[in-house]
């Protein structure tokens, strides 16, 4: 009698704490899960902010773009002013040297070519308004100089402004990468423990309920990737992997798209695409929607488009590219992987 009570005894304290530890574990897995939502909303907010700084980041390569060409604009009006200005100078010293290299000549021939003294102070009223005429023409020249002189000063102080801007945003960027990646695996591992403090939770409401039957179900999620061929024109594809080897070495400028001015990213793409006749966007964002879409690197051939979060870059195979980098770096080759970012599309445009 006394070891049938003490087996039942044990039996309900047995259950009792099968039961405890059920509801443990699904508070645990309650927490969890609203942790895990807390976490998956901060890195929308995250992932928000990065998508307005890549907003700004491609705003601000067509703001340097512009830029760029205005400043050659405004070069080639200093160097006319400056060049029309030593022709006006050079004039001027000549009709000098007409007037006044033989002083004594001259003033003989103003005085025996002179029929009275009026003649003459009008000859010598004359010689004085030619060079008062050189003299004030030389100073509108001057001042012109000077006024797109300024000019120059301005644009590039603009320019200077803007590549600060570039920087910080480039800056707060790679921030947000690693913050976002941080946080992803964050999620990822509270995946990890939900799963963990769900399994505790049904294994302890499986020995809670042992005597029922057990089932168990699996889930198969099929994903299909559908990969959109290109038209392929390997001798556009070829040239455009030679104007991008012709491109190593030039500097990195903010707004460049040129060899005569440098590059930034976008505008790598854009020179050489262009001087091939074919038609891209200015900007990264823009050349990243355009084209036709490859669906993977593998997939990828030499001439496509490699794209990142405000970057791109020319593919020249075995998973190399050619790009502009940031400033102060030159145009060079790089692994696809070698960014420490994430390739978001890779683009054909040939």
């Amino acid at each position: 009698m006394r070891k049938r009570v003490f087996k039942t005894f044990a039996a309900t304290l047995l259950i009792t704490s099968l039961a405890a530890s059920a509801v443990f574990a699904d508070d645990d897995v309650t927490t969890l899960k609203n942790q895990k939502s807390q976490a998956e909303s901060t890195l929308d907010d995250l992932k928000n902010q990065l998508a307005y700084v890549l907003v700004q980041i491609d705003e601000l390569e067509q703001q340097a773009a512009d830029l760029t060409e205005e400043k050659e604009e405004v070069n080639q009006q200093l160097a006319e002013a400056e060049e029309k200005l030593a022709q006006q100078y050079d004039d001027m010293k000549l009709r000098i040297k007409y007037m006044y290299e033989d002083q004594s000549a001259t003033i003989s021939d103003v005085f025996l070519s002179s029929a009275d003294m009026s003649e003459l102070l009008n000859k010598t009223n004359y010689l004085q308004s030619v060079y008062t005429y050189d003299r004030e023409q030389l100073d509108e020249m001057a001042a012109t100089a000077q006024a797109v002189a300024d000019l120059k000063a301005e644009v590039e102080e603009k320019e200077e402004a803007l590549a600060q801007t570039s920087q910080e945003l480039t800056d707060k960027q790679a921030s947000l990468y690693t913050t976002i990646e941080e946080q992803e695996a964050s999620i990822e591992n509270y995946d990890e423990l939900i799963a963990d403090a769900t399994e505790k939770a049904a294994a302890a409401a499986a020995a809670r309920t042992a005597a029922s039957s057990k089932k168990s179900t699996t889930t198969t999620t099929t994903t299909t990737t559908t990969t959109v061929t290109a038209n392929n024109n390997s001798s556009v594809a070829n040239q455009i992997v030679s104007m991008a080897y012709s491109c190593i070495g030039y500097n990195y400028v903010s707004g460049g798209a040129s060899p005569s001015t440098g590059f930034d990213c976008s505008g790598l793409i854009y020179y050489i695409f262009n001087q091939l006749g074919i038609s891209v966007s200015r900007t990264s964002s823009g050349q990243a929607s355009g084209g036709t879409k490859i669906s993977s690197i593998s997939e990828a051939q030499p001439g496509d488009i490699i794209c990142y979060p405000g970057h791109v870059g020319i593919y020249i195979g075995n998973n190399m590219m050619i790009h502009a980098p940031v400033p102060g770096k030159k145009v060079c080759t790089i692994n696809v992987y070698g960014l420490g970012m994430s390739i978001t599309s890779i683009r054909r445009y040939w």
